[in-house]
């Protein structure tokens, strides 16, 4: 078993131990005796209520990025659950520390993908629920969880420097999820347009 299973599998016992009637109320779920049917990039996928494991609406199982990311937005305790309106990169978010954070521009190598077919990047975001916002050369809007959405603000390359993107959080983010959760989803939501323009939606 490796470490991503290992987590994955920590992520699920860490869910079981939630008050789930409470976690119903708290996120307006829809749900029956043996499912929570939660909402993640506008697409809904099923926790077992019994098990924690979680799958897609196709039914194939969630990967490790998305069951992290779901749980720990669907249980994360603390502060009061409010956005801030401001918009700011993730090493810049209210409650973090003076040394945190390894930068804003993320994967080169996605960028680099994203450069070769804008109109394919476009189709790609708006497939997965982007809504366009006029940031950087090409900017999307997409809904997360809940209230909490994420901007991907995309540069084309030039003769200077090369593509790149970077990704916007509401200030009060970690009001909603744990700092390393912000990678997994950026992870995730990076991936998947590039998936998605591979495979020509």
């Amino acid at each position: 078993m490796d470490n991503y299973q290992l987590s994955r599998d920590r992520a699920q016992q860490y869910f079981l131990n939630f008050d789930q009637e409470k976690l119903i109320r708290t996120w307006n779920l829809r749900h029956d005796a043996d499912t929570l049917f939660v909402a993640f990039f506008c697409r809904e996928y099923a926790v077992c209520r019994k098990t924690g494991c979680v799958h897609r609406d196709d039914g194939t199982e969630a990967g490790f990025e998305e069951v992290l990311s779901i749980f720990d937005l669907l249980c994360h305790e603390g502060k009061n659950k409010t956005l801030s309106g401001r918009w700011a990169p993730v090493n810049s978010l209210d409650g973090m520390g003076a040394t945190a954070g390894v930068g804003t521009a993320f994967h080169t190598g996605i960028s680099a993908i994203f450069d070769k077919d804008p109109v394919a990047f476009c189709a790609a975001c708006e497939a997965l629920g982007g809504i366009p916002v006029k940031m950087g050369d090409i900017g999307y809007q997409f809904p997360v969880f809940g209230p909490l959405s994420v901007i991907l603000k995309f540069y084309h390359s030039d003769e200077d420097f090369p593509a790149s993107c970077t990704l916007l959080w509401d200030a009060n983010t970690l009001h909603f999820l744990f700092y390393e959760t912000t990678f997994y989803i950026a992870g995730f939501l990076l991936h998947t347009i590039a998936e998605t323009i591979r495979r020509g939606l």
